[in-house]
């Protein structure tokens, strides 16, 4: 806060008088001070009132001008020269060096005591600040009320008219300025916040240029980036406007933690909902319409696709909502012992699925079911288990398909002891009598048992391939005609071929 000298000479009761120097203060007056002291500047900040009776100068004496260089130096605003005491008028010397340097010189009075005139300074700057408390009380009422119909842009614009100056908020997904000649603002104050590491978490970093300064004050909203609102002044960021500032940061966050909170009550309501889903509770399978809470689930045919999550991480449902938040998706998503249970729409592919896994360790695995319609989500469900049972370090996503039931390892080993003493004897028959038993047992069974379609593949005649699968028949004492014998033989093959 300051005044101005005009202000201080149309102050009757103090009867000051213009003596010398400019007319007009070059700088306002921050503070008024009363010293006799011959060189008061390493006490001075600048922009004092200095008072003096020159009381340690002579009348006609070059002192006098050099001291009223120092003063100007110093940053000294306007020079208050009491007369009556040690001099009777302002000395010519201090005038003369006044108009050199252009320090006004006021003079007071002898009757008119130094006190009164600090008083009168300093009151004025009190109220001042006062005025600017009220201000800014009055500002900040107005920003809540701009608040509660506009949110973020409002916030944004009533600040940058309070203040006559440039605001912006950034963040991660957010983007808000005023006026509309600051857009320039949302660049720079990017560039300042990618240069403050993410550990510190400052409240407020300032970078100042000759004539602007850039000030961000960060906004903490949970589940997400760190977001700033940024001020431009053309200088240091006042105490009212930082008030200002703190009070727009604690709306704004307000307003970026409403969508927070409604969708965590919204995620606990899916993933009651997705219980009952699975569960088999709704919709019935006969409902061909889907409940309205469901259907931001499925794609626009109402089919959905199930992932099951195995791993150790406590926190994959978290991480998963994020995933979806920043893909402007809601969750679908329950926690299970082993991990997770997620209900996706059945556009999404196994990249999709990989892609929600950025965050969480390389020990999570997922299990992907077909696709299904929402009703079937249960049998969704179980191929999304079998799935997963399936995944491992190799192929950390797996998508169930019909030879998912190869996959799994009590199928294996049953299948590996089926073929020692099956696929083992026919093997070894090809070794020691150079046939193709197992290669022709393959390509008839895979044929359905259809000659012409296997001899062909084999690039054989009929009879050839004949002769082969009864050699196969003597060997293993099995009925090729029956197509349950056919059947497990070739997935005894699939099994060790795969």
């Amino acid at each position: 806060m300051s005044i101005e000298m005009s202000w201080l000479l149309r102050q009757q009761h103090l009867r000051l008088s213009h003596r010398g120097g400019p007319e007009r203060s070059p700088s306002p007056i921050t503070f008024a001070q009363a010293t006799e002291l011959t060189d008061p500047s390493p006490w001075l900040s600048g922009g004092e009132l200095i008072l003096t009776t020159g009381l340690g100068f002579d009348s006609d004496g070059p002192a006098l001008g050099a001291y009223v260089r120092t003063l100007a130096a110093a940053g000294v605003a306007c020079l208050g020269f009491g007369v009556g005491l040690s001099h009777s008028t302002v000395p010519r010397h201090l005038l003369d060096a006044a108009e050199e340097v252009g320090l006004p010189v006021v003079e007071v009075p002898y009757d008119t005591p130094f006190a009164a005139v600090i008083r009168s300074v300093m009151k004025r700057i009190a109220e001042q600040e006062y005025e600017q408390v009220l201000r800014a009380a009055s500002v900040q009422t107005r920003i809540t009320r701009a608040a509660l119909h506009g949110g973020v842009d409002a916030i944004v614009r009533e600040l940058a008219v309070a203040t006559s100056t440039s605001v912006a908020l950034i963040g991660n997904r957010t983007e808000s300025f005023h006026p509309a000649a600051a857009a320039d603002l949302v660049e720079s104050s990017r560039q300042i916040a990618r240069s403050i590491r993410p550990s510190a978490s400052p409240a407020t970093v300032s970078v100042s240029e000759p004539g602007c300064t850039v000030t961000l004050h960060s906004v903490a909203a949970s589940g997400g980036a760190s977001s700033f609102l940024a001020i431009r002044t053309t200088g240091p960021v006042t105490g009212i406007e930082q008030i200002l500032l703190g009070h727009a940061v604690s709306l704004v966050t307000l307003e970026l933690e409403k969508p927070t909170r409604l969708r965590a009550e919204q995620s606990r309501l899916n993933t009651l909902a997705l219980g009952l889903l699975l569960d088999g509770h709704l919709p019935s399978p006969d409902d061909t319409q889907v409940p309205s809470y469901l259907a931001e689930a499925a794609d626009d045919d109402s089919r959905i696709r199930v992932a099951v999550l195995r791993g150790p991480s406590a926190r994959i449902v978290e991480a998963i909502d994020v995933e979806c938040r920043s893909r402007a998706r809601p969750t679908f998503a329950r926690k299970t012992d082993t991990g997770a249970v997620v209900l996706l729409r059945a556009t999404d592919d196994s990249d999709f699925v990989a892609h929600l896994l950025d965050s969480l360790p390389r020990s999570v695995y997922v299990g992907l079911s077909s696709s299904h319609h929402i009703a079937d989500a249960a049998v969704a469900s179980k191929q999304a288990s079998l799935a997963c049972a399936a995944a491992g370090s190799n192929d950390r996503v797996v998508e169930f398909t019909g030879s998912m039931l190869l996959a799994a390892e009590p199928v294996q080993e049953s299948l590996r002891a089926m073929a020692a003493v099956t696929i083992s004897v026919l093997a070894e028959y090809d070794r020691t009598h150079t046939a193709d038993l197992v290669g022709s047992l393959r390509a008839f069974l895979e044929a359905n048992g259809h000659w012409e379609t296997a001899a062909t593949h084999l690039a054989v005649h009929r009879h050839t391939l004949r002769n082969r699968i009864t050699r196969c028949e003597e060997l293993l004492a099995v009925d090729l005609t029956s197509a349950r014998v056919r059947a497990e033989l070739l997935l005894v093959l699939l099994a060790v071929q795969a």
